[in-house]
């Protein structure tokens, strides 16, 4: 009967301290990171698929580290979708640091018609990104959205 008495109080305890600790890491916000593409390779082109390399720049603004567990993520070009992703790279980035994490994705030869006949009638010109999606961290239930855009840079006039 005594070891009985005793559970109570410590299993309270243990609520109590649990609930305090969950409430301490509810008060830190964090700045969504700064996601870039900086680099897109081709690595299978199949009829109905291809698979790209991106290498994607992630800077963390805030005064922690950032311990990344996964991303999901879709990438449009000039406006379009393009191709969707996700990884289960684990990847730390410092605070006030940046890391480089590769990671595959795939596009459908739809998207990549679309892109080529978007090309054909504007001519060359600029392809504007757009990446945009979650990514998951250690010690966090629910995940930190992003989005960043740019300029692919892919047919720029030769000076």
């Amino acid at each position: 009967m005594m070891p009985r008495l005793l559970l109570r109080p410590a299993l309270l305890l243990g609520l109590v301290i649990l609930g305090l600790s969950g409430c301490a890491n509810m008060g830190v916000r964090t700045e969504p990171p700064r996601v870039h593409l900086v680099g897109m390779e081709l690595q299978q082109a199949e009829l109905f698929e291809q698979r790209y390399l991106l290498r994607l720049r992630i800077q963390n603004p805030n005064d922690f580290s950032l311990n990344i567990r996964g991303l999901d993520f879709q990438v449009q070009v000039n406006g379009e979708r393009f191709a969707d992703g996700v990884s289960s790279q684990t990847l730390e980035i410092p605070a006030y640091g940046e890391g480089l994490a590769e990671v595959a994705v795939s596009s459908s030869l739809w998207s990549l018609a679309r892109q080529l006949r978007d090309m054909g009638e504007g001519g060359p010109g600029q392809m504007e990104y757009r990446i945009h999606g979650r990514i998951a961290l250690t010690g966090r239930a629910l995940p930190v959205s992003f989005e960043s855009t740019g300029d692919l840079g892919l047919f720029k006039p030769a000076r």
